[in-house]
């Protein structure tokens, strides 16, 4: 997911810190993030909870990066996460261990609706609205 947003007189900084901060609160996901020598942020996220979760299919992960494309408008592109790794578990534990099929689908919605979760958490950090 890509998407061109006017900084609102932000900076990228600012719009790093607002996804590591929605991540962490809101996702419960550790994260890291860092600026490249173009002048873009990548945050990083990940699902806290390990192994455990990630055997249930209940892990999340995800790279934001923030470019600036003028020094009024960023590009945010949202990277989707483990789509196989989730599919396959859900396809294995259908036969093999069906209760798991049922944390593997929350997982996978859960994923899906990510990209779309932080996309509102920027918006309302910049604009103070989320749609």
């Amino acid at each position: 997911m890509t998407t061109t947003l006017s900084l609102n007189n932000r900076t990228v900084q600012d719009v790093a810190m607002i996804v590591r901060n929605y991540l962490e609160s809101a996702e419960n996901m550790h994260t890291q993030f860092f600026f490249t020598n173009d002048g873009s942020a990548i945050v990083q996220g990940k699902l806290r909870g390990g192994a455990v979760k990630q055997f249930m299919g209940l892990d999340r992960t995800t790279t934001v990066r923030i470019t600036p494309v003028s020094d009024t408008h960023v590009n945010i592109d949202i990277g989707e996460g483990k789509w196989v790794d989730k599919g396959i578990a859900l396809t294995v534990s259908w036969f093999v261990l069906w209760p798991l099929a049922v944390t593997s689908g929350v997982g996978l919605y859960k994923q899906h609706k990510l990209p779309q979760n932080i996309m509102n958490a920027i918006r309302n950090g910049l604009y103070g609205y989320a749609f």
